[in-house]
């Protein structure tokens, strides 16, 4: 009996620590010492702690004789649809090495779509109390801070993540702190900035509230200054629906300090444009960047802006119709798009591989195909669809804040999809925080 306790003991302490590093830990892992900073050393991490999560779960299940409760998962059933379509896409792949490991820097082969499927089963299975869950909310948002922190300090000079390889020095006026590409960082605070705003709203604790709306304004300082006008987009799309969600659920006094907080947005985004307009130049000497001129660029049909998506995004479909079922293999989009790149260059006066069309939708549709495409657009439209009854019928105040800033979080992430592709780096945290907002679900009836 004591062997047995002693054993349950460590694993559950494994397991608690196990799923706190893969929502808290691994966005914030570099390797500065590596050729790939960023990507890989978080991929290679997520396997590596899965495997450790599922060999927990085997003793747990086989010899402490505790099953693990996966049933009453809404997306299983999708989420086995997109396996399979993965796997098909695997085997009928024009690349298999590419398809299997994945590309360089890409790294989204079958093993990290599987890793994928596997996180909101884990987190939703996994979570056994309110106080395990709203620690791993907790430091979700203590990262994204210390990410968002780490973006100012390299936007203002000092940027000691991208200093051994000369050829990844392009994004020195546009910060992508632990994440990596700035766009990418843009994608990530997308995800994670309305979930402070729903704490704020829970939190009755005054610190705490300081902490939260300090932790937002350093994150949409980030997001400003890294200049991604797709996730600026994004994000006013998530506020406006937290907004409407929120309008009757709290009282008028909340309400006023909601406004009162988007007030504070607005002033440190004058801020931050006063800022970039004085600050002429980086180190580097390139201009640097400013939110006018980052809008004005959206139109400059000499270097990309809107035309080179309008090109890109027609390329896309091209492919799509030569192989519309299971598409070209995961991960093999720049063999795909090869043929593409001279009359890209010639068009824009840019250089550059294309190896993505920069919407995750014709993305998908390309790697897995329209098949593989359905089963995504599945798992999303069931995880709200559910997400929406659950909020419709939740009593709780707390939980319901907290659906709702799930939903604008989500909201935001799939608009921020439509410019921009899956990475390593931010979705294996959208991924688990699916699970964990089923696991909300699961422990409000068995801690009621």
């Amino acid at each position: 009996m004591g062997k047995n306790t002693s054993l349950s003991f460590i694993v559950d302490r494994i397991i608690a620590v196990g799923l706190f590093f893969l929502f808290a830990g691994v966005p914030l892992l570099i390797n500065p010492f590596a050729f790939d900073y960023w990507y890989k050393p978080k991929i290679d991490s997520v396997y590596a702690l899965l495997i450790l999560l599922v060999t927990a779960v085997a003793v747990k299940t086989i010899l402490l004789k505790r099953p693990v409760p996966v049933r009453n998962n809404p997306l299983l059933i999708p989420l086995a649809g997109y396996a399979i379509s993965g796997i098909l896409s695997t085997i009928f792949t024009i690349s298999p090495q590419f398809s299997i490991h994945g590309d360089v820097f890409r790294e989204e082969g079958i093993y990290t779509i599987i890793a994928y499927i596997t996180l909101p089963v884990v987190f939703a299975s996994l979570v056994e109390s309110e106080k395990q869950l709203f620690a791993l909310l907790r430091g979700l948002l203590i990262s994204t801070a210390l990410i968002s922190l780490y973006a100012v300090i390299q936007y203002l000079g000092y940027n000691p993540t991208e200093h051994f390889i000369p050829a990844l020095r392009g994004y020195e006026n546009r910060p992508g702190s632990t994440i990596g590409n700035p766009n990418f960082l843009g994608k990530f605070l997308v995800l994670v900035m309305p979930l402070y705003v729903s704490w704020y709203c829970v939190s009755k604790n005054r610190r705490e509230k300081i902490l939260m709306l300090g932790g937002l304004l350093v994150s949409f300082s980030a997001l400003i200054i890294n200049f991604t006008r797709a996730s600026w987009f994004a994000f006013a799309f998530s506020i406006l629906v937290l907004a409407f969600l929120l309008q009757k659920k709290i009282v008028w006094s909340r309400q006023k300090e909601l406004l009162a907080i988007g007030v504070a947005l607005v002033c440190m985004l004058a801020l931050w444009q006063i800022q970039s307009s004085i600050k002429k130049q980086s180190v580097s000497g390139k201009p640097t960047p400013t939110v006018t001129s980052r809008i004005a660029k959206t139109f400059d049909l000499q270097k990309g802006g809107i035309n080179g998506r309008m090109y890109l995004w027609g390329k896309a479909l091209e492919l799509i119709k030569e192989r519309p079922l299971l598409g070209y293999g995961l991960d093999t989009h720049e063999l795909a798009f090869r043929k593409f790149n001279l009359d890209y260059s010639r068009r824009f006066n840019v250089f550059g591989v294309i190896d993505r069309s920069h919407n995750n939708y014709l993305d998908m549709a390309i790697a897995q195909g329209l098949l593989g495409l359905s089963a995504y657009l599945w798992i999303m439209i069931t995880f709200l669809i559910w997400l929406i009854k659950t909020l419709s019928a939740e009593q709780d105040i707390t939980r319901t804040i907290w659906y709702c800033g799930v939903i604008a979080s989500v909201a935001g992430y799939l608009l921020n999809d439509m410019f921009i592709f899956s990475v390593v780096s931010v979705s294996p945290t959208f991924w688990s925080l699916l699970g964990l907002t089923i696991a909300m679900k699961r422990l409000t009836y068995t801690e009621h």
